[in-house]
């Protein structure tokens, strides 16, 4: 069964994209086929993998516009196994053209439909935002992982987030959940991580909150390069903390058959 997960916040800068990147190639690295969806205008999910080729090629803009079909908008990366839907900064478009148009939060995923089923994980990196982006991603995705600096002022992100998810789980997507929440930034020794972890424990339940990532250089220097961490720096913290992540989403497969 293809698993459909979302790495999503309403606020930018708490490592999304690094998220939705890394943990695509260590699931990759565990024998899994990925296909990474670039759902940001921002396109930097697209440029963090090596593809700056990408934002010329067809991609998820002409895909939702109906001009290309899903096959030809699929691209090869350099990862083995991780697959991409580029973005550009075109995207941007679509919120204006589609914003009023009856459907258009379920196009993506009707999209998407026949081909994705062929990969074991179709992972979405949508914008930080609220828009027609972010409910498309939440509608064609099951599972929501929320990552999230531990920083008191970005639990009304994550209760924003909550109540997001309840929505388009009402209204388009029945089989939308909250998956877990990832610490990043993360340094578990700080007394207010302690504090919010706790929080999130509290309301969420235990079993909601992932293993941190911790603050690395090698994490921000990566990107530039067109790499993934693991390739970039491999006996770094941020890829080993990564590969512990991946183990863990990977290891709840058998949690996903929603109710």
């Amino acid at each position: 069964m293809t698993r459909f997960i979302v790495f999503a916040n309403r606020k930018g800068g708490c490592g999304k994209t690094t998220t939705a990147v890394n943990v695509a190639h260590a699931l990759a690295k565990k024998q899994k086929s990925v296909l990474l969806l670039d759902v940001d205008p921002q396109a930097h999910a697209t440029l963090s993998t090596g593809n700056a080729e990408g934002l010329k090629h067809p991609g998820i803009y002409q895909l939702l516009r109906g001009e290309s079909e899903l096959k030809d908008v699929i691209v090869s990366t350099h990862l083995e196994r991780v697959s991409l839907i580029p973005s550009s900064r075109y995207l941007i478009n679509f919120e204006t053209e589609f914003s009023c148009q009856e459907g258009s939060v379920i196009r993506l995923s009707e999209k998407l439909s026949g081909k994705a089923g062929e990969f074991d994980y179709v992972i979405f990196d949508p914008p930080p935002s609220a828009g027609l982006l972010m409910m498309s991603a939440l509608a064609a995705a099951q599972e929501v992982y929320i990552p999230m600096q531990m920083h008191f002022l970005n639990l009304e992100g994550l209760a924003e987030m909550v109540r997001l998810i309840y929505t388009v789980n009402a209204a388009w997507n029945p089989n939308l959940r909250l998956a877990g929440v990832i610490p990043t930034f993360f340094n578990k020794n700080t007394r207010i991580a302690k504090e919010i972890m706790e929080d999130i424990a509290t309301h969420f339940g235990g079993d909601k909150l992932l293993p941190g990532i911790r603050m690395n250089i090698s994490l921000t220097e990566a990107p530039g390069h067109g790499k993934s961490v693991l390739e970039y720096a491999p006996d770094s913290t941020g890829a080993s903390d990564y590969i512990e992540l991946a183990d863990r989403i990977d290891a709840a497969e058998i949690h996903c058959h929603f109710e």
